[in-house]
């Protein structure tokens, strides 16, 4: 099957826009500060947010837009968890299939942060598919601010405050990503970038009047290639590398397997039932070409119940960082869907 012109001329658009997609590297540094891109649901945390081929559900608006056609009605989710046992957020999501076309609609907010400083983010999106290719995009929008609850830093001399009070908007960002299939649902090749043209607008004050007042910060751009592959009813591989775009950026490889035990029971009819209720799941990511590997190795189990044309999921990950004075994170989801 060719691929059709119209996503060829995509393709070459793309890689002639690219270039002018990323802020100039004077602008923005390539580590990450705020809005940094916590991998936030639990199965895509357990196989160490090596997800670019092969987002799970709702979840795929913000792994890969284009993963949200895998919906075949609606799938709805929430997940929480505690980045490296100091930083608490939640994240809800949703999509809808449009019945009798090939458009999938998607709507997500998170929030990470406590009553000294958070951060939300909603992101609306929609994804398309024609043939083996899907697309899909998402527009961004950010809020960030600190809160009452923080602590006062007095100038033992002056007595002034230096607690800074700020609030942060982003009203553009933008994600595009796009999955093939061209070998049936077994194999998958995605792309994705993340954070085209976002721009955080800052505004910050104190009472020592010390505070870097109105400034705006880019949100470094980020580019995922990923594989997936199912070659037994049992097992399934991903890997995703996202190369650096920018000089002091990091490099970052991901992979993951999932594992399916009860596919290995005899055939029966409480097999049909049983076949994919449990899921085990291990990843390993580390950063490339540097000396701070910033190794990190994850795990997770996954149940899951189909009942009245429904499917109710539940999952569970736990992750250890080998880098970050052992504080590790665990996480849980849910889906339901249709």
């Amino acid at each position: 099957m060719k691929t059709p012109n119209s996503f060829r001329m995509t393709g070459y658009a793309l890689a002639l826009l690219l270039p002018s997609l990323c802020p100039p590297v004077q602008a923005v540094s390539g580590k990450a500060g705020a809005f940094a891109p916590l991998p936030v649901g639990a199965r895509g945390a357990a196989l160490a947010g090596a997800q670019v081929a092969a987002p799970e559900a709702s979840e795929a608006l913000i792994l890969n837009p284009a993963g949200m056609t895998q919906v075949e009605f609606w799938n709805a989710g929430y997940h929480h968890a505690s980045a490296y046992g100091i930083i608490p957020y939640h994240q809800v999501d949703g999509v809808y299939h449009l019945q009798g076309k090939s458009v999938w609609l998607g709507a997500t907010w998170k929030e990470n942060g406590d009553e000294i400083y958070a951060e939300n983010e909603v992101r609306l999106g929609g994804a398309y598919r024609r043939g083996f290719i899907s697309v899909g995009g998402a527009w961004n929008l950010r809020h960030a601010g600190t809160g009452a609850g923080g602590s006062d830093f007095r100038d033992p001399e002056t007595g002034l405050n230096h607690r800074v009070d700020a609030t942060g908007l982003g009203f553009l960002g933008f994600d595009v990503g796009a999955i093939a299939r061209p070998f049936g649902d077994r194999y998958a090749l995605g792309l994705a970038f993340h954070d085209l043209f976002s721009r955080i607008s800052w505004d910050s004050e104190n009472e020592a009047n010390t505070a870097a007042g109105e400034y705006a910060q880019y949100v470094p751009v980020t580019m995922r290639l990923g594989f997936y592959a199912h070659p037994d009813q049992a097992l399934a591989f991903f890997c995703d590398f996202e190369p650096s775009l920018y000089h002091d950026g990091i490099s970052r490889l991901a992979s993951g397997l999932e594992i399916l035990p009860m596919e290995w029971l005899p055939d029966s009819q409480i097999k049909e039932w049983l076949r994919d209720c449990l899921a085990t799941r291990i990843g390993y990511a580390r950063n490339m070409f540097t000396d701070d590997a910033f190794h990190r190795l994850t795990a997770g189990t996954g149940l899951r119940l189909h009942h009245a044309g429904l499917t109710l999921q539940a999952d569970m990950a736990y992750d250890w960082v080998f880098a970050f004075e052992s504080r590790n994170t665990l996480r849980f989801g849910f889906h339901l869907g249709k």
